[in-house]
């Protein structure tokens, strides 16, 4: 009985420390986020306070571009198709300024022929917020308000 304690006190003081240092190799740059929107290309996205720099480097071309997002708030970065084209495109968001109850989302979607990211535009409202992704549908809802009241928008892209 006490050897078989020994090896769970083993097995879980591995795991803690397993689980520690995969912590802290996320800690040591969490505001970095690195894809490939297209084979080929890279794609690396670097949190800064309330700006998101933007390096994408292939295919013949390297730019930098910096992306300012007016919020006091936290910035997230999240990777995924948005367009449904095959290429991965990436959203800023934050919680909203006010009492923080809304996620307001900026889209960029990877356009091969340009070469870069596009800033994609709700076809309602003038924000993405509370952005929800079907990908069986292949639609993008987002909720938006007119007159006082509170509305969603499902929608193609």
């Amino acid at each position: 009985m006490q050897g078989m304690m020994k090896t769970i006190t083993a097995m879980l003081a591995i795991a803690a420390a397993a689980g520690s240092a995969n912590a802290c190799a996320q800690a040591a740059d969490p505001g970095r986020t690195e894809f490939s929107p297209a084979k080929g290309v890279q794609a690396v996205l670097t949190v800064k306070g309330q700006e998101v720099q933007l390096n994408l480097d292939g295919e013949g071309m390297q730019a930098t571009e910096t992306i300012a997002v007016e919020t006091e708030k936290k910035l997230r970065i999240k990777v995924e198709d948005y367009n449904f084209d095959g290429y991965k495109d990436f959203a800023i968001s934050h919680t909203d300024d006010g009492m923080g109850t809304y996620e307001i989302s900026q889209v960029y979607v990877y356009s091969p022929k340009e070469k870069k990211f596009v800033a994609l535009a709700p076809r309602c409202g003038d924000e993405f917020v509370n952005l929800a992704v079907n990908k069986a549908k292949k639609t993008l809802t987002n909720s938006y308000i007119v007159d006082n009241k509170y509305r969603t928008c499902q929608a193609k892209y």
